[in-house]
C-alpha cells in the first residue's frame, strides 16, 4: 500500500492519497473521524475501486480524507474527479465553508485532483 500525504496549507485539513494494499488496511495508520478505530470497513467498501472518508491520523491527529484507489489502473480522469469531489465536500464540513461560494470549491477539487494525479504518476 503506497500513501502519500498531502497539506493544502490554507486550510487545516490533510489529503491522505492511498493506493493499493486492501481497505482493511487503512485502520492500521487512521481512526475514524469521531477519534475511534475504524470497525467493518470491509462492509462498506469490499466491491469499490475507489472510495473516500473522513478520517484521523493516528500518529499526529491530523483532520482530513483518505482517498482510496485498488490499483493505479482504476485511476481514470472520471473516477479521480468523482474522488476529488466528494474529498472536497469532506474538507468544506470541516471548516464549515459553504460550497455555494464556487471559486473555492473548485479550486480545492482541483487541488485534490491534482494530488491524485502526482500519486499515480509517482511525482512530488
Amino acid at each position: 500500500m503506497q500513501i502519500r500525504e498531502f497539506n493544502p496549507v490554507i486550510y487545516p485539513y490533510k489529503l491522505w492519497v492511498v493506493i493499493g494494499g486492501a481497505p482493511s488496511d487503512i485502520p492500521d495508520s487512521f481512526l475514524g473521524y469521531d477519534g475511534k478505530e475504524i470497525d467493518n470497513i470491509n462492509n462498506d467498501t469490499s466491491n469499490l475501486e475507489a472510495f473516500s472518508m473522513p478520517v484521523m491520523d493516528k500518529g499526529k491527529n491530523s483532520y482530513g480524507v483518505v482517498i482510496y484507489f485498488v490499483s493505479k489502473k482504476v485511476m481514470t480522469c472520471c473516477a479521480i474527479a468523482h474522488e476529488s469531489s466528494h474529498a472536497a465536500k469532506f474538507l468544506f464540513e470541516h471548516i464549515g465553508a459553504d460550497m455555494k461560494e464556487h471559486e473555492p470549491f473548485e479550486y480545492v477539487v482541483g487541488w485534490i485532483a491534482d494530488c491524485c494525479e502526482k500519486s499515480r504518476k509517482n511525482k512530488e
